[in-house]
């Protein structure tokens, strides 16, 4: 009975090693919001002139050549779509945008033969 408590105790503990051990924590590097889909992080930084996705595995940035993404923006019952394009280590596009907080963002971003889709609480 001893050895059983002794197995499952042992089975518990290292359970929770794995877990623990799975995740990252996520930081904003470049000051936006940032979540993680498929194993790379994608931070949405927004600006009054721009909307910049940086992509990084492990905190090493991924480069955006020949990458894609479309960036839908829900304000309200509002629905605006934008096409953002590789410049200078990031997807991107320029312009005019109001984005207030509360505002919610889906990317559909598209790199070599992989589709991310990663959702925002902005």
């Amino acid at each position: 009975m001893k050895s059983m408590m002794l197995i499952a105790t042992l089975l518990i503990s290292f359970a929770g090693l794995v877990q623990a051990g799975a995740g990252h924590e996520l930081k904003p590097m470049h000051g936006g919001v940032i979540v993680e889909a498929k194993d790379i992080d994608v931070e949405l930084v927004t600006k009054p002139d721009s909307l910049s996705l940086y992509l990084t595995d492990h905190g090493k940035p991924i480069p955006p050549d020949g990458g894609t993404a479309k960036l839908t923006v829900l304000i309200g019952s509002e629905k605006k779509d934008f096409e953002l394009l590789p410049n200078e280590g990031k997807l991107e596009v320029k312009g005019n945008f109001a984005i207030p907080k509360g505002a919610k963002a889906i990317a559909v971003i598209k790199i070599k033969a992989k589709v991310i889709t990663a959702r925002f609480n902005l």
